[in-house]
């Protein structure tokens, strides 16, 4: 388990036994927390826990005050839970707990309970997989992207400030890599192997997003703003484009036709 988080997860554990004894099975880590790339008040910490049966009302409300009082202690490191049953684990996942599967399923760092990865313990499902991500295209980042390529609306000032856009070029690249080779990284680790098969290009882009989410402080790679978001803005119109294009119902997971991992030609200016 990475250090910094310890203390959260060792309140957490401890209070979960204290309040709600006997109901939970297991608890790990998934996402950035388990592969040891977290950064306070940066990160959240996203943890699956376990139960042995679907909660009441009123241990619904315990589980809530571990929580609450967990977020009041340890205020830099934000929770993201997740609460599952054993018997849930194992049925094919829903739309919405699918990524939390591969998750468990590739990663999971356990921190009580029995080991999952490698296991029959977590349902998976490629397809569902790809269709989650194809939503998350179509949705959340699509809707980004038409309000970041509007300079003069709220979506595109906020596309100058601070991080920018470069929280959008880690999310897109991770939808990406998952696209392309099955895998759930996390967002940094996903960057870092598109700054292995992408066109040099996209290099100060990349890093970039790494820096603005490793080491805030330290000055951009960017002297003008508006740079930065023309080029956030074609990196991920180019990779959202080809994932639609490449990757329909069926398709399952491949390489985008023409060999780099990364598309190279650029589409059509804006998304359609």
């Amino acid at each position: 388990m990475p250090a910094p988080v310890r203390p959260v997860v060792d309140d957490l554990l401890d209070d979960l036994a204290a309040t709600v004894p006997h109901l939970v099975t297991a608890v790990h880590l998934v996402g950035s927390a388990a592969h040891g790339d977290v950064h306070p008040g940066v990160s959240d910490l996203d943890l699956v826990v376990v139960l042995r049966a679907k909660p009441d009302p009123v241990a619904m409300r315990l589980l809530a005050d571990v929580v609450g009082r967990a977020t009041a202690a340890h205020p830099q490191w934000p929770l993201d839970l997740t609460w599952t049953t054993t018997e849930r684990l194992r049925r094919p996942p829903s739309p919405n707990g699918v990524l939390v599967h591969h998750q468990l399923a590739d990663h999971g760092l356990t921190v009580l309970g029995q080991p999952v990865v490698g296991t029959a313990a977590v349902a998976t499902d490629p397809d569902a997989l790809r269709d989650f991500c194809l939503a998350q295209i179509a949705d959340r980042w699509t809707t980004w992207w038409d309000g970041a390529a509007v300079l003069l609306t709220r979506g595109g000032r906020e596309s100058l400030r601070g991080a920018g856009p470069t929280a959008a070029v880690l999310g897109v690249v991770r939808l990406h890599h998952t696209l392309v080779t099955g895998e759930v990284l996390t967002p940094c680790a996903a960057a870092q192997w598109a700054l292995q098969v992408a066109e040099p290009e996209w290099t100060r882009l990349l890093e970039e997003s790494l820096r603005a989410r490793h080491t805030p402080d330290r000055p951009s790679l960017y002297r003008n703003p508006l740079q930065r978001r023309r080029d956030a803005l074609r990196f991920t119109d180019l990779l959202m484009t080809a994932d639609e294009d490449a990757f329909g119902p069926g398709e399952g997971f491949e390489a985008v036709e023409g060999g780099s991992p990364v598309p190279t030609t650029p589409q059509a200016p804006g998304r359609r």
